[in-house]
């Protein structure tokens, strides 16, 4: 097998490197400096005004649903097309996901199947913009507001994407942010929660430790006081020290990075234009996708698959939709578009770390692979 072109790649830098010696040095490995200060540095590009890091994503959005009062029996819109990271939040809360269809021939969510499932139970919306691909946030925003129900984005590989010229997230009540290895910004392992509102942000930070209030939390001589309260019980949820050093580390570079994330799908996109069988994923008009994958529908879409990473291009399907786990209580639902979705999408790499060399080699895999595996792209373009 040639060498790979990978289609993810994790951010290491000289300046991780530093923040982390510099915190092991310091002794305060679990609690610290970075946490404030990283979360400081997300607030300035995050959709929303408060950010709450904790240790995951899944854990924000779990405590996002807490929030929002999603209890047992409610239900909360959602696409089925998605990472378990998302959903399983969901079914974690005792709530019943409802499965929103996509768009026809896109990856946004439908805005009149969402606002079709409406029903006296429905709580929260959480929309997913799949694969930094920006979903119609505003017009959700609006039925939400309309019908008195929490809207929660997904961000969790949308940093620097934008939805009707503000940050994706923006729109929503709360925005939930991934700091997996292999998304824009690496922490190893962490998440945040961004909050529109001061009051929700400051309960947020109670209970992602314990519940527990810190200000009051010590008497003057470190010991615990007894007489502050804890009167919601919380869970631990904390982003450490350690993790959010070399999270903030990153923070200088990343818009050079997706910079060159942007050119690198803009340049594939151009390169791949001729190829028989290929069509991209539409961006909604006006918005910028983060590319954290490059999305094209493709036929026989496994076949594809199986001759790109023959030919050294890792390539992915992304999600396996979530309404086929018996582990949702869920009931079933049409959706003829995720059903298209599900067999014919394809992300491919256009990622910072992607040279020249590379793209060509993208490309002309891609032309090998489809020349033989393709009959026709009819159906994906209508």
């Amino acid at each position: 097998m040639p060498n790979n072109v990978p289609l993810y790649n994790s951010v290491v830098l000289p300046e991780m490197e530093q923040a982390a010696v510099e915190v092991l040095r310091s002794g305060r490995i679990a609690g610290g400096e970075w946490v404030a200060k990283f979360e400081s540095e997300m607030e300035k590009i995050a959709g929303l005004p408060h950010v709450v890091s904790t240790i995951d994503m899944t854990t924000a959005l779990y405590l996002a649903l807490h929030l929002a009062g999603v209890k047992d029996g409610d239900e909360v819109l959602t696409t089925a097309f998605a990472c378990l990271s998302t959903n399983s939040a969901i079914a974690q809360s005792r709530a019943v996901p409802v499965w929103v269809d996509v768009s026809p021939r896109s990856v946004t969510m439908d805005v009149a199947d969402l606002e079709s499932k409406i029903t006296a139970k429905t709580r929260a919306v959480i929309l997913y913009h799949v694969a930094g691909y920006p979903g119609p946030a505003r017009k959700i925003a609006e039925i939400c507001k309309k019908h008195n129900i929490v809207l929660i984005e997904d961000c969790d590989n949308a940093v620097s994407a934008t939805h009707a010229s503000l940050p994706v997230g923006a729109y929503g009540d709360f925005a939930i942010y991934s700091f997996y290895p292999n998304r824009q910004i690496n922490t190893t392992e962490g998440g945040a929660l961004a909050c529109r509102s001061i009051d929700m942000a400051n309960r947020a930070r109670k209970l992602r430790r314990f519940g527990i209030d810190f200000s009051t939390f010590r008497s003057a001589i470190g010991e615990i006081n007894s007489s502050s309260d804890v009167p919601e019980i919380g869970w631990s949820m904390t982003l450490n020290n350690m993790c959010a050093a070399l999270g903030y580390a990153q923070m200088a570079s990343l818009q050079s990075r997706q910079a060159a994330t942007q050119a690198n799908a803009q340049a594939l996109l151009g390169l791949t234009r001729d190829i028989d069988g290929l069509t991209p994923v539409p961006v909604l008009e006006g918005d910028q996708s983060a590319y954290w994958v490059l999305l094209f529908f493709v036929e026989k879409r496994d076949e594809v698959i199986r001759r790109l990473k023959q030919s050294g291009v890792m390539v992915s399907s992304i999600h396996q939709r979530n309404d086929t786990y018996s582990g949702f209580d869920a009931a079933p639902q049409y959706l003829p578009n995720t059903d298209f979705l599900q067999q014919h999408i394809i992300g491919v790499p256009c990622g910072w770390w992607l040279d020249e060399d590379d793209l060509l080699t993208i490309t002309a895999s891609l032309k090998g692979a489809l020349s033989g595996a393709v009959d026709t792209m009819t159906d994906c373009t209508k």
